[in-house]
């Protein structure tokens, strides 16, 4: 990931690359979504060090952009966001995006991801956006059909969740 930082700002929220001090909000995030940890991790048992260790492996990783999700009016951190950049196959996915329980259901979630929809579509080019949805997470998939992402195979036999961005 690029040292600068960036920040993509909306009408509902920002998204920010955050530092390590943000990490105890990230894992209070989390702890707030065990549906969704559980999903990833597999197991109900919060770990921080598991946060952590996912934390730094995306932002070890050029290709990969991680942000806080911030609401505009009270700048509370209530989600995160990771996108990754890829190959010609699979131009861009959505490695995770996760709201505390508390702010689901209000439009942050949509607007967090249309802003990094656009980011990729300004920055890199990309026409197509794969999204990442660990077994079992409902409401991930859920999200994703209202997003209008839809399961496709890929020319590798693997099936993933596909949305084209130049068609809106």
């Amino acid at each position: 990931m690029s040292s600068t930082t960036t920040r993509l700002d909306g009408p509902l929220v920002y998204l920010e690359t955050p530092g390590p001090e943000h990490l105890p909000t990230i894992w209070k995030v989390y702890l707030d979504a065990p549906d969704y940890f559980e999903a990833i991790l597999g197991t109900k048992d919060f770990d921080p060090v598991s946060i952590e260790m996912l934390y730094e492996e995306a932002l070890s990783d050029d290709n990969r952009y991680y942000f806080a999700v911030r609401r505009i009016d009270s700048k509370a951190l209530i989600g995160t966001l990771e996108i990754e950049v890829g190959t010609e196959e699979l131009p861009a996915t959505l490695r995770g995006l996760v709201l505390s329980q508390a702010e689901r259901g209000r439009g942050y979630g949509r607007a967090a991801l249309e802003l990094a929809e656009q980011f990729l579509v300004d920055e890199f080019g990309v026409r197509s956006l794969a999204a990442d949805l660990p077994a079992g997470y409902d409401d991930g998939q859920r999200f994703l059909e209202a997003m209008k992402f839809r399961e496709r195979r890929l020319r590798s036999g693997e099936v993933r969740w596909v949305k084209r961005l130049d068609s809106e």
